[in-house]
């Protein structure tokens, strides 16, 4: 498997040429993954601007606060880029940052697809299926992959519904509870009995095969 800590580099240049270019359905180049490295912890634009969308789309978040350029920058450097079992990207499209991709809990033979926003308008109007598309085939063929997780609020139709495009189905459903701390707010899975959501956790998961079919199919739709 590819040495996830090598393509964390220190400059946004390295970090350029370990980038995954993402091509839309007539092999035209639309974006560009560029993995986050300590590089990052020093672009103030790019903090700014993931904390600005983390707050945005906070309520389709496990855990909820009030997001910064602080929190972001610790989030980055003690997570995305300080585990070995983590890979996070951002989202450019020429060279303007648009929006960011990961995958997290990457073992031998699988991983969870997570911290997916789009930030910015503009660009291919199918951009974060492609960009999905680029990070799902690279996980099965360079990380060899078998299975791929993600967790899903029930609530949040977009996130399902582009999941759904590459075959990912539902694995399992959590009742949730919401639970008050001083300064966050956290969902925890919990009993139907003491569940206080009317909403749910969702855990879908998606296999090679099945993406290898949803995609065939989804580029004859295109064609015809």
């Amino acid at each position: 498997m590819i040495n996830l800590d090598a393509l964390k580099k220190d400059t946004f240049i390295e970090a350029l040429g370990c980038s995954l270019s993402v091509k839309d359905g007539d092999d035209n180049k639309i974006a560009k993954l560029v993995p986050i490295g300590n590089w990052a912890l020093n672009d103030s634009e790019l903090l700014s601007s993931f904390a600005a969308w983390r707050q945005a789309f906070m309520r389709f978040f496990l855990t909820q606060f009030t997001a910064s350029k602080e929190s972001t920058s610790g989030y980055l450097k003690k997570l995305s880029i300080g585990q070995s079992n983590r890979i996070f990207f951002g989202i450019y499209v020429d060279d303007v940052l648009v929006g960011h991709i990961g995958l997290s809990n990457i073992t031998h033979s699988n991983a969870e697809l997570d911290n997916i926003i789009r930030g910015v308008s503009g660009g291919h109007a199918d951009l974060m299926y492609y960009s999905e598309k680029t990070l799902l085939e690279w996980a099965f063929t360079k990380l060899s992959l078998k299975t791929i997780d993600a967790q899903v609020m029930s609530k949040n139709f977009m996130a399902l519904s582009l999941h759904e495009r590459f075959g990912f189905k539902l694995r399992e459903r959590h009742n949730l509870k919401k639970v008050k701390n001083e300064s966050s707010i956290c969902y925890e899975v919990c009993d139907k009995e003491v569940a206080t959501e009317k909403f749910f956790l969702d855990i879908i998961e998606l296999s090679k095969e099945d993406f290898v079919i949803a995609t065939k199919a989804n580029l004859s739709r295109k064609s015809e």
